[in-house]
């Protein structure tokens, strides 16, 4: 591999930050956005290519559809089983993320009876044992249920085929929030996340006898900021705007999430000021959505917003250790496409190899939701995602630096920066690669969309952001109709995350696609198309999902007051 960029430099940069509890709002997020400061400041970047941006957290704040929630600092926490017999269950001294995100705090011990969650009902002055999803558990137990103590085991994105779940990793414990905007936090609710294994006892104790659990909890919800660190890679000032975006946020270990896309990214503009590239580049290393939904919005109306940018959000994986692959979320196709194609050639072209045969796996999927890249997409800049999913230790204590490869990191890395490298120094052969795709791929979705409704909304758009003119000859007769309906968001920026707590369980079963993605692709067709045949239309295709089955997300979108029509 390349050495202009080494993935032992990055690892080494992942285990610093992976010592920090970097929880959104807190004193040791601020402190490993210094870290990164003072490792850049001494690799020779000026003081004045730092620029750092606060917003407020607060839990009322809302900017666009994103809810802003306190700055939480936890301190301490400890759980015991008190009785019938005593036996210690967890702590902070043994993993961070046993304490859960948002959790409130006690005055010194409280003993309460333990109960098994079992949805809606009294669960006045209890401690709760719930292995679903923390956010209903929180409404049904906590805000409807009267709840003191909630004891959590629940495991997001579980891959049987990779051997992430429950039971196959029965000694890990989960990374997992309750609502901390100002009204849940008002509720003072403890919270903890067990294993598995420490489950199970629990759960086997309270069915044979009646049951007390010990537990003590020092946090701190406050009002605070959400600090966005901003790099300027190379000090260029003319011409238009790159930007390379990664979450510096999540609870301790978290190195492939997501300390190994701030690592990488800050390297890589260590590699940029050093060689003196001649093109203006920035880093912003955030909190996720909380900060970057202000942050893009602030660009916007300074009129400040990049050309393109590359989101690198858990890029370091070791495959074989983590089963997991390296993905690349396209552009949809109501953006330009040259960046994200060049993008994915590189990645291609860089795959570790052996006498030609490739060592590691890698895969381009739809426009994924879910990290920051979608709040520059929705407002209309081509923003790929670089990550790895599946991921055995996904949101866990087991997500450490020893799970990250420097061979994967330096892939990563060295891709990017040869598609910055075609910024200034286009590369005929590239370029002619990427042109070929993008035409056999705009060849497609032209044959699908000719003589249906909204497809006239979109021709012409299509031609543009594919690079396609030659196929104009070739589809001039194809009987395009407009669309008949208007469609817009009720706001800028990405939908962000909260809203799917809200889309109901029966609808999730019945569609069986990626809702979250597709609601996400509207919402930003929706801005930039402003048709809702249109955009239905491309969202089927793109997904390759029946249309009608988008028809139900839009439709529920608008009944909920997302969307307009």
């Amino acid at each position: 591999m390349n050495r202009r960029l080494e993935g032992a430099r990055v690892k080494s940069l992942i285990e610093m930050l992976s010592g920090y509890h970097r929880v959104r709002g807190s004193r040791d997020y601020t402190k490993s956005m210094h870290a990164v400061i003072d490792y850049l400041l001494r690799g020779g970047l000026p003081e004045e290519r730092f620029k750092i941006f606060s917003y407020p957290a607060d839990g009322v704040t809302r900017t666009g559809n994103t809810l802003s929630t306190l700055a939480w600092e936890p301190i301490y926490g400890e759980l015991w089983l008190e009785d019938p017999e005593r036996v210690f269950i967890t702590s902070t001294a043994v993993t961070k993320v046993s304490l859960v995100s948002g959790s409130g705090s006690t005055e010194g011990w409280e003993t309460l009876p333990l109960v098994i969650y079992d949805g809606k009902g009294d669960y006045s002055k209890k401690a709760v044992l719930a292995n679903d999803d923390p956010a209903k558990v929180f409404q049904n137990a906590v805000v409807e249920g009267g709840a003191r103590c909630l004891i959590l085991c629940h495991m997001r994105k579980a891959f049987e085929e990779i051997g992430r779940s429950l039971d196959s990793l029965p000694e890990m414990t989960n990374f997992l929030t309750i609502p901390h905007d100002r009204e849940s936090a008002n509720r003072n609710t403890v919270a903890f996340s067990v294993s598995k294994e420490k489950f199970d006892l629990l759960s086997e104790r309270v069915k044979r006898s009646s049951s007390l659990v010990r537990f003590r909890a020092e946090t701190r919800l406050t009002e605070g900021e959400l600090e966005i660190l901003q790099i300027d890679a190379t000090g260029f000032n003319e011409g238009p705007e790159v930007l390379l975006t990664a979450h510096l946020c999540h609870p301790s270990p978290g190195a492939d999430d997501n300390a190994s896309g701030a690592a990488l990214a800050a390297e890589i503009a260590k590699v940029l000021n050093d060689s003196g590239f001649p093109y203006s580049v920035k880093v912003a290393l955030v909190p996720e959505y909380l900060g970057s939904v202000p942050y893009a919005l602030q660009l916007k109306n300074e009129s400040r917003l990049p050309v393109c940018t590359i989101n690198f959000d858990m890029v370091g994986a070791d495959q074989d250790k983590t089963g997991s692959t390296f993905i690349l979320s396209k552009v949809p196709p109501y953006l330009p496409q040259r960046w994200g194609r060049t993008l994915a050639y590189n990645i291609e072209r860089n795959m570790p190899s052996s006498s030609g045969y490739p060592l590691k796996r890698f895969g381009e999927i739809p426009f994924m939701a879910g990290s920051d890249h979608c709040v520059f997409t929705t407002l209309g800049i081509p923003s790929p995602f670089m990550g790895h999913l599946p991921d055995r230790y996904y949101h866990s204590d087991f997500d450490t630096p020893r799970m990250m490869d420097e061979m994967e990191l330096e892939w990563v890395g060295l891709s990017a920066l040869e598609t910055l490298d075609q910024l200034v120094q286009p590369d005929p052969n590239v370029l002619l690669s990427v042109r070929g795709r993008m035409i056999g791929e705009l060849y497609q979705i032209l044959n699908r969309i000719a003589g249906r409704e909204g497809s006239d909304d979109i021709y012409d758009l299509l031609i543009s952001n594919f690079e396609g003119d030659l196929l104009r000859k070739i589809f001039s007769n194809s009987g395009n109709l407009p669309s008949l309906s208007p469609l817009e968001p009720t706001f800028e920026s990405s939908l962000g995350l909260e809203w799917i707590k809200t889309f109901p369980q029966e609808l999730k079963e019945e569609l069986a696609i990626d809702f979250a993605s597709i609601a996400d692709f509207v919402v930003g067709g929706a801005a930039l198309i402003g048709g809702r045949e249109s955009v239905e239309l491309l969202a089927s295709i793109h997904y390759d999902v029946e249309i009608e089955k988008v028809r139900v997300i839009t439709g529920w979108m608008i009944d909920k007051g997302l969307l307009r029509s």
